[in-house]
C-alpha cells in the first residue's frame, strides 16, 4: 500500500482536508455537541469547545504518520467545517480500511455524506491501494446504512453484540466494497461514456491519478469546450442512426449552447480534471400539465450527456450522475429522467449501473418503399 497520509480531496460541494486547531468551534457547534449526532457514535458528546480543542490537539500531530487518514469536511459555500470522515482502523496485512463518519444535523438528507464517502473510497482504492473499504452501523441507525449503500457498499451481514456505542452494547451491520467491485463499477461507467475528445491530447493529464474529478455548473467560458464534446456526441448518434441524425455540427447547433446557458429552466453541468473540461450534461426542468389520462408531471431531464474518451475510466460519468442526482434532490424533484437510443448499448449498461430503470420504450417498424 501507498501510505500517503491525509491529503486534500475536493468534491463538487466539499473540500476534505486536514483539521486545524481553528476548526474547534465549528466542530463543537456543528456536530460534536449535538446528542442526536453522537447518539450512535463511540465517543461522548462534547460538553464545551475546550473538549473539541483538546481532541484536535491530539489529532493534528498524527498527520505526520502516513497511515493516519482523518478529514475535516469543509462546506465550500461557507468555508465552515460541517463534519468528519476518517479511517478508524487500517489493516495493512489485509489491505483494508474501516471508515467512520459524522456530520452536522443541518446537512442531513442532502446526499452530502455519500458524496464524501465516495470520494474517500476512491482515494483509498486508487491512491493508497487498499483492497477493501468497510463501515458498520447499529441496526437502530438505518440512515447510516443508507449512506453506505448510496456510496456503493454492499451489506455483508450482522455481527451480533460485536460493538458498543453511546447506547451500550450493540449489533454491527457491516457494509463493504472491495477493489474488484470498484473496478467493475469503473468498467461500467467507461462503457457508458459516450463522447470522445479531439484536438490536443490529454493522456498525460488523465494519468495523474491523484487529481480528483471536479463537477460543477458551467461558466460561460466553458461553452466552446462543451461544444467540442457535444459535437462528439452528435457524431456518435450519426454513426448509430444515420437515417435520423444529420452529419456535421451546424452554426445553429453550435450557437444553441448559449441559448441553453441563458435559459433559467436549463442547467449545464461540467466535469473537470487536471484543468480540462472532460464531460458535460444538459439538464432541463420539464413540467407537463394534468390531462384526462395523466397526472401532472414535474421532473428533471438529462437532455445531453457526454465524456471525452481521453478521460475514460477516471470516474467522470459517475461523478456527474451523482452531482445531478444530489442537485435534483436539493431542488425537490422526485424523479430524474433521460432518454437514449437503442443502438447505444454501452450507454444503457452504464445508466443501469448508475441506478436508472427503463420505464418506457419507443419502437419502430420500417416499411419497404
Amino acid at each position: 500500500m501507498n501510505l500517503t497520509g491525509t491529503r486534500t480531496i475536493e468534491t463538487h460541494r466539499l473540500i476534505l482536508r486536514r483539521f486545524t486547531i481553528e476548526d474547534a468551534e465549528d466542530m463543537y457547534n456543528n456536530w460534536a455537541s449535538d446528542p442526536e449526532v453522537t447518539k450512535f457514535l463511540t465517543w461522548p458528546t462534547h460538553t464545551s469547545v475546550e473538549v473539541s480543542r483538546m481532541v484536535l490537539s491530539d489529532w493534528i500531530p498524527r498527520y505526520e504518520d502516513g497511515g493516519y487518514f482523518n478529514w475535516a469536511m469543509e462546506w465550500k459555500e461557507t468555508g465552515h467545517v460541517i463534519g468528519n470522515i476518517s479511517v478508524v482502523k487500517l489493516n495493512e496485512a489485509a489491505e483494508s480500511a474501516d471508515i467512520g463518519y459524522c456530520m452536522s444535523r443541518a446537512y442531513w438528507g442532502r446526499g452530502i455524506m455519500p458524496e464524501a464517502l465516495r470520494a474517500v473510497m476512491g482515494f483509498l482504492f486508487e491512491t493508497v491501494g487498499v483492497n477493501r473499504v468497510a463501515a458498520c452501523h447499529a441496526p437502530e441507525n438505518p440512515k447510516s446504512g443508507r449512506v453506505m449503500a448510496k456510496a456503493g457498499m454492499i451489506e455483508e451481514g450482522i455481527l451480533r453484540g460485536a460493538g458498543r456505542n453511546n447506547q451500550g452494547i450493540c449489533d454491527d451491520v457491516w457494509h463493504a466494497m472491495i477493489r474488484s467491485d470498484w473496478e467493475a463499477e469503473r468498467a461500467g461507467e467507461s462503457a457508458g461514456e459516450q463522447a470522445s475528445g479531439s484536438g490536443e491530447k490529454t493522456e498525460d493529464a488523465a494519468k495523474k491519478a491523484n487529481q480528483p474529478i471536479l463537477v460543477r455548473f458551467a461558466r460561460e467560458e466553458d461553452l466552446p469546450r462543451v461544444n467540442v464534446l457535444r459535437k462528439e456526441v452528435n457524431d456518435l448518434h450519426v454513426a448509430g442512426k444515420p437515417d435520423t441524425f444529420k452529419p456535421g455540427f451546424s452554426d445553429e447547433l453550435r450557437d444553441y449552447i448559449f441559448a441553453i446557458f441563458a435559459d433559467p429552466m436549463k442547467k449545464i453541468v461540467v466535469a473537470e480534471l487536471c484543468g480540462t473540461v472532460c464531460g458535460f450534461a444538459v439538464l432541463n426542468h420539464i413540467t407537463r400539465p394534468e390531462t384526462p389520462f395523466m397526472y401532472v408531471r414535474d421532473y428533471l431531464d438529462v437532455d445531453e450527456f457526454g465524456v471525452d474518451r481521453d478521460f475514460r475510466r477516471r470516474g467522470a460519468a459517475s461523478a456527474m450522475i451523482r452531482f445531478i442526482r444530489d442537485y435534483a434532490v436539493e431542488q425537490g424533484f422526485r424523479k430524474l429522467e433521460l432518454n437514449m437510443w437503442e443502438f447505444n448499448r454501452s450507454a444503457l449498461a452504464f445508466y443501469e449501473t448508475a441506478g436508472f430503470d427503463t420505464y418506457r420504450r419507443y419502437m419502430e417498424m420500417k416499411l419497404e418503399d
